[in-house]
């Protein structure tokens, strides 16, 4: 948007400046953020800056071609002031969205791990229904899934800033839920893919810029299928092999959101998280209904046509899947009392 931080004593933001076009030397560029619920009650100030940034810059007397967020603004407005909308210039300045108060998550993980969805569109549904709240000034947050959805139909762009290599995009579904779930909605309100990018600054000295499909499956070579990593997982025994079978669900999702993940990765998924002699045999040794779990996602894959598997590989996961069921029921049936699944 071309404003920088004016800072207090104490080091804290206490507002925002607009940079003079002249010292920017680029037109300012209409944003619209998601923060999660975490970020919203533990930084409502910090979060609140974008929305300061809007109104900074609406005003400015600048031609609309150079400022996009105030040609953006007044056109809404102007369209919103005509369908009889109450505040048409408040609710076409929303930029900053999170979810309900109390709420937390995005989302769409929940639909991928139930399995209540049939295409995109669903998941799409639901990062609206559950990021429709506007962030404003000081930590206020008020509903307006209709701002939400008007602003995702407009995003050409999306970026998700990385500050750590400490975890990737398969420590948890979290990480497909807000990035993946963002351009799922965008590219359906849109009715284009939106250009997806990942900032990766965990090296501040050595800034990269990837896409996302590029920083997916770069994780996915780097420790998904890193033989290396995948023969740790067995120092951690029942743990180290829920870790496994969680890695596949979080594979999914990535998916379903993105359609990121190539078959040719999803074949190596299946070869080593599945197929794999020794493997298999630690699974159903420390943790069978993993190994249940793992080739049910894998089904769950090929089922929703993510997965262009041949009739010969599906065959073989269901096989697997059949017999590690059949084992699991028998050690409950000598067993009684014992755990009867991983959920339990």
């Amino acid at each position: 948007m071309g404003v920088e931080p004016e800072w207090t004593d104490a080091g804290r933001v206490e507002s925002v400046e607009p940079i003079p076009l002249d010292e920017l030397d680029r037109p300012r560029i209409d944003v619209t953020t998601r923060v999660s619920g975490l970020f919203r009650d533990a930084f409502p100030q910090a979060a609140s800056v974008v929305h300061d940034a809007v109104d900074a810059v609406v005003d400015l007397d600048e031609p609309h071609e150079m400022n996009y967020v105030k040609k953006h603004v007044e056109k809404e407005a102007a369209e919103l002031e005509a369908a009889g909308v109450d505040s048409p210039e408040k609710a076409a300045k929303h930029r900053v969205f999170t979810t309900r108060p109390g709420g937390y998550g995005a989302g769409t993980n929940k639909a991928v791990d139930e399995g209540n969805w049939d295409d995109r569109g669903d998941l799409a549904d639901v990062y609206v229904q559950w990021g429709g709240y506007a962030l404003g000034s000081r930590g206020k947050t008020t509903e307006a899934h209709d701002a939400f959805e008007r602003r995702l139909g407009n995003v050409e762009a999306t970026v998700k800033i990385e500050d750590t290599a400490e975890q990737d995009e398969f420590d948890s579904s979290d990480w497909y839920a807000f990035h993946g779930g963002f351009i799922t909605a965008v590219a359906e309100t849109a009715g284009e893919e939106p250009a997806s990018y990942v900032g990766d600054s965990s090296d501040p000295d050595n800034v990269d810029v990837y896409t996302n499909e590029e920083k997916v499956r770069k994780a996915m070579r780097a420790r998904v299928l890193n033989p290396a990593w995948l023969d740790s997982m067995e120092e951690h025994g029942y743990k180290g092999a829920g870790d496994l079978s969680s890695t596949v669900d979080v594979v999914l999702g990535w998916d379903a959101t993105t359609g990121v993940v190539s078959d040719t990765l999803w074949e190596s998924v299946a070869e080593r998280y599945a197929f794999d002699a020794d493997r298999q045999e630690w699974l159903r040794d420390v943790n069978p209904w993993a190994l249940e779990s793992i080739t049910d996602t894998l089904l769950e894959a090929i089922d929703r046509d993510l997965w262009d598997a041949d009739d010969a590989t599906a065959d073989r996961l269901r096989d697997i899947n059949l017999t590690v069921d059949g084992d699991i029921e028998a050690q409950a049936a000598a067993d009684p009392t014992g755990v009867t699944s991983d959920d339990d």
